[in-house]
């Protein structure tokens, strides 16, 4: 019992490390999601600014390039963090179906316990009362 008890454990901390590593790569996703954002606001503005100005102006279109470049590159940064959570959340799932495999023997370990303590309680009932009925019958 002790041995499912220490395995239970073990799976549970499995868990616990693979949620803590999933909810770091799902901040990582957000963080870069606000980049992305934050590129976009930056280029808006720039765009705002080079409306009023002919000297920025011609600069756009090589600004638009690299923020679009930069976009791509946080993008693909992006795509391969949500590729590493969805391993990571198959892996959770796998470590919880067996958590569960420990929990439900462990159960049936209880189980089995309590229906051989009560056998043996039966028995011990059954042996008092064949001997009490044994000293009755003298």
């Amino acid at each position: 019992m002790k041995s499912l008890d220490t395995l239970l454990k073990i799976a549970q901390r499995r868990m616990d490390e693979l949620g803590v590593e999933a909810t770091r790569i799902a901040l990582a996703i957000g963080e870069l999601e606000g980049k992305i954002v934050s590129l976009k606001a930056r280029e808006d503005n720039e765009i705002a600014l080079a409306s009023k100005d002919m000297e920025l102006a011609s600069l756009l279109p090589a600004y638009r390039l690299r923020v679009r470049w930069q976009t791509d590159q946080i993008r693909a940064q992006v795509s391969e963090a949500a590729s590493q959570l969805a391993e990571i959340r198959q892996r959770l799932n796998a470590a919880y179906q067996e958590k569960s495999k420990f929990e439900q023997l462990i159960e049936q370990e209880a189980l089995r316990r309590t229906a051989e303590r009560a056998a043996k309680e039966q028995a011990q009932l059954d042996e008092v009362a064949i001997n009490r009925a044994g000293t009755f019958g003298k």
